[in-house]
């Protein structure tokens, strides 16, 4: 084993063997030695400075008694410096607090992609607005600056949802002694009553379904809007049918899938249900399925085969749909609410809609009671 002998440090030259030396690395303090022919080098984990030389000496020394009795620790774990508590590296920022939180909540609860979205948006404010922040130092009047910030960036809804996240953030890390500063300025956001979806009218329906059949761009989409509109589900759950959800007869689909920025998931609600289909919906199933088709194959694909896209459908084919015909822009989740809204409309019975469409049915009742009427059936556009 090589014996290293400390030197004084005015003593010492470069080419010295064994001698631990302090150095200044950056502004901070390292110790650089060889040991048996492999040389090593240790960060203290300080500045540079007059006393912390003082530490980083006392370092050089152990190790070089170490070495003398035959007691030197080549993992080096035992001269390194001791790592910041989990919770204050957590909290060394406040982002990175909320990353912290983030990942627990996306390991915990399997977040859909749409709530990963929201996260990620808070953190991306979070990062912006508290670059270097201490989660501690945050105090009421920087929560309500940073709620002033988010309501010049967002709408007032999305600033409750962000606010929301803070808010779990914070209780998340566990200081129940201190009052957490999100508290008071999140019950101050009060947003704006919105103005419900108005629904498509009948004729509208028409020259819309009309227009993608006539279209020579978006064609490929007719029997998808008409989907839509014929049974009032959600985008998502029409993007993910396969051929193998449909019954033989074509009366009936199992929904038990939805599928959001191309990733295939449950239903909204967890739940799956079973939909009554239109003569006119049966028909054109009918006359779409190709001969031969696996089970597995989705029922309405994207023109170049996958799924379909929400957002380059709703740019492209459904805004310029919409904007040649001078109708009123809705999203095509408007689909769904012109469903369900003509079918009340129509008589159909709201705890049946409910059951076909995957609505709550206190929801339906709340956003849908000025057109509830007494009886049955989806209506044909």
């Amino acid at each position: 084993m090589q014996m290293l002998v400390a030197v004084h440090p005015a003593q010492s030259s470069e080419s010295d063997k064994g001698f631990v030396k302090v150095e200044n690395d950056d502004g901070r303090l390292r110790l650089r030695f060889t040991f048996e022919g492999k040389r090593h080098t240790l960060a203290v984990g300080l500045p540079d400075s007059k006393i912390n030389r003082l530490v980083a000496h006392q370092k050089a020394t152990q190790i070089e008694l170490d070495i003398a009795s035959g007691n030197f620790d080549t993992t080096l774990k035992k001269y390194k410096p001791p790592k910041a508590s989990k919770k204050k590296a957590e909290q060394a920022t406040a982002w990175g607090l909320f990353q912290k939180f983030m990942a627990a909540q996306t390991k915990a609860k399997d977040l859909q992609v749409g709530s990963l979205c929201r996260y990620t948006a808070t953190l991306r404010h979070l990062e912006v607005f508290f670059p270097n922040q201490s989660p501690d130092k945050v105090d009421a009047n920087l929560a309500e600056a940073f709620s002033q910030y988010l309501r010049g960036e967002v709408a007032d809804r999305t600033v409750k949802d962000y606010l929301i996240l803070v808010q779990a953030c914070w209780n998340w890390a566990g200081d129940t002694t201190a009052e957490n500063p999100w508290s008071r300025v999140l019950s101050q956001v009060k947003p704006s009553p919105k103005q419900k979806v108005r629904p498509f009218t009948v004729t509208e329906v028409q020259a819309i379904l009309k227009s993608f059949e006539c279209d020579r761009y978006y064609r490929h989409y007719a029997d998808f809007v008409a989907f839509l509109f014929g049974t009032g589900c959600r985008f998502g759950e029409a993007v993910g049918l396969k051929w193998k959800h449909i019954a033989d007869d074509y009366s009936t689909i199992w929904i038990g899938e939805s599928v959001s920025r191309g990733v295939c998931k449950t239903t909204k609600t967890g739940k799956d249900r079973t939909v009554t289909l239109t003569a006119k919906v049966m028909a054109m199933l009918g006359a779409r399925k190709p001969e031969g088709v696996s089970p597995n194959a989705l029922v309405f694909p994207a023109p170049k085969g996958g799924y379909i896209n929400d957002h380059t459908f709703r740019r492209r084919a459904w805004s310029k749909t919409l904007d040649k015909l001078q109708i009123q822009y809705r999203k095509p989740y408007a689909t769904r609410h012109t469903a369900i809204s003509h079918a009340l409309a129509n008589g159909a019975n709201p705890l049946a809609v409910a059951e076909q469409t995957g609505h709550d049915p206190q929801i339906l009742f709340k956003h849908y009671a000025s057109v509830i009427q007494k009886t049955t059936v989806m209506v044909e556009f």
